[in-house]
């Protein structure tokens, strides 16, 4: 708090510029922060400020009635969360967002701060797959946005694999690649946990992350999502932390306590979010997840069924689905008492998947291949591709 009141009254407002700004809290409390620069020294303040935009000559942004928060800019900016497109900067001042703060090492997952608890309107949550966000990927992003939330996360290890359509020649009795039929199929990023003589421990640091694409050449859209926490013993979170905030996040519940084991969210045509698996959804993607995720091998689900078997999940389960598990490591424990060491969350559109395999069923059909009503199209591998 000091260093917060600190920064209040050290700088002239009128020699602060705006650098960007991030945000926290989710609508209707979503607010946003702004981190201001020195234009005289060009050094940039600790804490993101609330207040009025004011135009700077030069072009940059100003900012009156200031009142500073305790959130940080460093840790923002660290974190991938800090937007600085629109916000110019001139003379020293211009180096204040390449000169950021080191990252933390990668190779240590952080336990994260246990979210509020859940918002009154919480039960009352509507969402659209777009809408839907799991640690800053979302359903519907292309590749390269994807790419882009993922490199920010500092992980070590990156992959991407590849596939062609392609469909089977009745002829020739072979399959032919469609031309230019070659699309993402998954891309992968991860922190190995250390090596264990246990394997894949569920008591270790790291992270990963799985998306999965539609089968559409050069419009590939995310589909699905599988993210995985692991933590040591020392780094675990409290499982009524996490399930609070999963049902802040997701609505659907009472109280943290009323969640099943491995619970699972639908979301509806019409956005309102209605739980159990009656459908059994979780099957799909859910289940807890490996930190290294470097030999998955997942075949493209789009490429799996028929486009009228997503529209029947998504007129009889949900547009976008949502599941969760995680691993307690003393189960035994009181509730209140108990440590989460792996959490996976997962996101799974058949509404998006539907689309995806429609365009691949035309895309065949086009290419002269016959697709039967009672099969889905065929797709090639292709060698990974490490960067």
């Amino acid at each position: 708090m000091f260093l917060s009141l600190q920064q209040s009254f050290k700088d002239n407002p009128d020699l602060l510029a705006v650098r960007g700004h991030f945000e926290l809290g989710s609508p209707p409390k979503l607010r946003r922060y702004y981190c201001l620069v020195n234009t005289k020294t060009g050094k940039p303040d600790t804490y993101g400020v609330l207040g009025d935009l004011v135009p700077h000559p030069g072009g940059m942004t100003g900012i009156k009635n200031i009142a500073v928060s305790l959130y940080s800019c460093v840790d923002a900016q660290q974190q991938g969360m800090l937007v600085t497109t629109g916000y110019v900067l001139t003379g020293v001042a211009a180096n204040a967002n390449t000169a950021a703060a080191p990252a933390p090492a990668p190779t240590r997952v952080q336990a994260p701060t246990p979210p509020p608890p859940p918002s009154p309107v919480a039960n009352n949550i509507r969402l659209s797959p777009d809408q839907i966000d799991i640690a800053g990927v979302k359903l519907g992003m292309s590749p390269d946005e994807v790419r882009a939330v993922l490199k920010s996360k500092k992980l070590l290890d990156y992959d991407e694999s590849a596939e062609t359509l392609s469909y089977l020649d009745s002829v020739k009795g072979v399959m032919q690649p469609i031309p230019n039929g070659r699309f993402v199929n998954v891309i992968a990023a991860w922190t190995p946990a250390p090596l264990s003589s246990a394997g894949d421990s569920f008591q270790v640091d790291g992270e990963s992350f799985e998306v999965m694409f539609t089968p559409v050449p050069g419009k590939e859209r995310a589909m699905a999502i599988v993210h995985s926490v692991g933590y040591s013993p020392p780094n675990a979170m409290r499982e009524t932390a996490l399930e609070t905030g999963l049902v802040n996040k997701y609505g659907g519940f009472g109280e943290s306590n009323d969640l099943p084991q491995s619970p699972t969210w639908r979301v509806q045509s019409g956005g309102n979010v209605l739980v159990g698996d009656p459908c059994n959804g979780h099957g799909i993607f859910g289940g807890l997840g490996g930190l290294n995720v470097a030999k998955t091998g997942r075949e493209n689900l789009a490429l799996k069924k028929t486009p009228d078997d997503f529209k029947s999940q998504i007129d009889h389960c949900a547009v976008a689905l949502i599941t969760e598990d995680h691993f307690t490591a003393n189960g035994g424990a009181l509730r209140a008492d108990r440590l989460v060491t792996r959490f996976t969350v997962t996101a799974y559109s058949p509404a998006i998947a539907f689309e995806g395999a429609k365009t691949a069923t035309g895309l065949i059909q086009a290419a002269g291949g016959n697709v039967k009503k009672s099969a889905a199209p065929h797709a090639k591998d292709e060698p990974a591709s490490k960067l």
